[in-house]
């Protein structure tokens, strides 16, 4: 009879695509049957993941904007994502003081979301961007967490309810859940500070594209006019600017308008000197 092979072959077996720099689930599920707790990929390795479902996209954050607003690399080319159905306060335009909690809220995403594989899925029927060009996405995390909801029932952010989404009453009832338990923007003087989410105005409401009226110096309409950064950086160019040509195109993104850059955190670059974004007449998202 030819002796049988030892037990640990088949974790060898397992462990030859990790240290080949490949994360697959199946040789992780294994080694958890086998007893053996796996090691987390070394820097660098390549994550294996299963196509998103239909109806979705995948995609890998590569930057967090604000609470409420990330960057997604998708298809080789990043996207500006707005959550649906949750609002955080602001923290990153440079026009605005930063609000009660906004930083911890952007913290808090970040901590989550930064560098994370995620699968996107829009709202059936519902415009498929808000009006500064973000895609407005559910946003779930590798372990099925959906983003938008965690940030709520953590008191992050406020349930968003200017536009009905098919989550709105699940939303409401986490919201209401963090206000009874005093926690995040609730507790203590945090609450009082926090701005209500019906004094956002519209223009800042993440609800279907609407056309822009606002008309530059040179008379061109705002559709046309467009500015560029990078989500490794945080300023923005005029499209012929030296430095925008810098610019690798998975790292590019695009702006309308000043504001919109100003909204994500930019400021103009001093080289090129595009438009400078208006002061804010109000309060912002």
């Amino acid at each position: 009879m030819r002796p049988r092979a030892p037990a640990t072959t088949a974790v060898v077996l397992f462990l030859v695509p990790l240290a080949a720099g490949v994360l697959v689930p199946g040789a992780l599920a294994t080694l958890a049957v086998a007893g053996v707790a796996p090691r987390a990929p070394r820097p660098g390795a390549t994550v294996v993941t299963r196509p998103a479902p239909a109806g979705t996209e995948s995609g890998t954050v590569v930057r967090v904007v604000d609470g409420d607003t990330l960057v997604v690399q998708m298809s080789g080319h990043p996207e500006k994502v707005r959550l649906i159905g949750v609002d955080t306060p602001e923290s990153v335009d440079p026009r605005r003081p930063v609000e009660a909690y906004g930083r911890e809220a952007a913290a808090f995403t970040r901590r989550l979301a930064d560098g994370k594989p995620v699968v996107l899925k829009p709202e059936a029927g519902t415009g498929d961007r808000d009006r500064y060009g973000r895609l407005l996405r559910y946003v779930f995390l590798p372990d099925g967490t959906l983003l938008n909801a965690e940030i709520i029932r953590q008191g992050f952010g406020h349930a968003y309810i200017k536009f009905p989404f098919a989550r709105m009453e699940e939303f409401r009832a986490l919201e209401r859940s963090a206000r009874d338990r005093r926690i995040g923007l609730w507790a203590g003087g945090a609450a009082s500070a926090a701005r209500p989410p019906a004094a956002r105005p519209a223009s800042a409401i993440p609800g279907p594209a609407a056309p822009a009226t606002r008309v530059a110096a040179d008379g061109a309409p705002a559709s046309r006019i467009f500015y560029v950064g990078s989500v490794q950086g945080r300023v923005y160019h005029r499209p012929s600017c030296e430095w925008a040509a810098r610019i690798a195109p998975e790292n590019r993104l695009t702006f309308r308008s000043a504001e919109e850059a100003a909204e994500d955190g930019y400021v103009p670059c001093r080289v090129c000197r595009p438009e400078k974004a208006t002061a804010p007449a109000g309060p912002s998202r």
